[in-house]
């Protein structure tokens, strides 16, 4: 998965990053609401985990832009706060879950694996393709196309964004972490998934980036 994390307590977010990359799962950490509105892509993850006193933007005003934006990636805010009114609030900008300071790392990982796993689902491509956002995994008339991770991840981060162009530095970043990734490598992945599929549904504009349109 791929973690969106806004916390700034240090030892907090710290013990939540050094956990969930154990299971090779990638946590990105902002310890402001501003600069992770101006930083981070948020449709490109899987999960956000919230604090709502954080400086400059809280919790709560990063998930109402978020959601104005019209972006449903889920969200579930970690807090001191308990009081019925903050609880309310935060159900009614969009939140799916709300977990209250201190707590067990484990029961967050519950928490975490049940909402993403609840918000995923099967799209459905061209010419009977369909893809497994939780699993991902592409079938063809429920027979399973094999592919690599990498295929996995860009077939992924591409249908997260369906209809928009991903650049072609995003991608590198999501798939390989790092920019420095040369050109070619990204063409050749590219080229190696489409030999997989009859029908060509991955867009290209020229120097830009890719993208799926259903």
């Amino acid at each position: 998965m791929r973690i969106l994390l806004l916390e700034d307590d240090d030892i907090i977010a710290y013990a939540i990053k050094e956990y969930f990359e154990l299971f090779e799962n990638s946590v990105t950490l902002f310890s402001n609401g501003e600069d992770l509105l101006e930083q981070s892509d948020v449709k490109n993850f899987d999960i956000m985990l919230l604090d709502i006193n954080t400086p400059k933007i809280n919790g709560i005003e990063v998930l109402e832009t978020i959601r104005a934006m019209n972006i449903d990636t889920p969200a579930i805010f970690i807090t001191a706060k308990d009081s019925m009114d903050s609880i309310k609030k935060a159900y009614k900008i969009g939140c799916n879950d709300y977990i209250k300071k201190p707590f067990n790392i484990e029961e967050l990982e519950i928490r975490i694996n049940y909402i993403v796993h609840k918000n995923s689902s099967k799209i459905e491509l061209k010419d009977g393709y369909k893809f497994d956002m939780s699993k991902q995994k592409l079938y063809r008339d429920k027979k399973e196309i094999s592919l690599n991770y990498k295929e996995k991840q860009l077939i992924y981060l591409l249908l997260k964004n369906q209809g928009e162009i991903v650049e072609n530095d995003t991608i590198k970043s999501y798939i390989w972490s790092e920019k420095e990734v040369c050109d070619n490598t990204l063409r050749t992945t590219i080229k190696k998934l489409r030999d997989k599929l009859d029908s060509n549904f991955i867009k290209n504009q020229r120097g830009t980036g890719y993208k799926i349109e259903i």
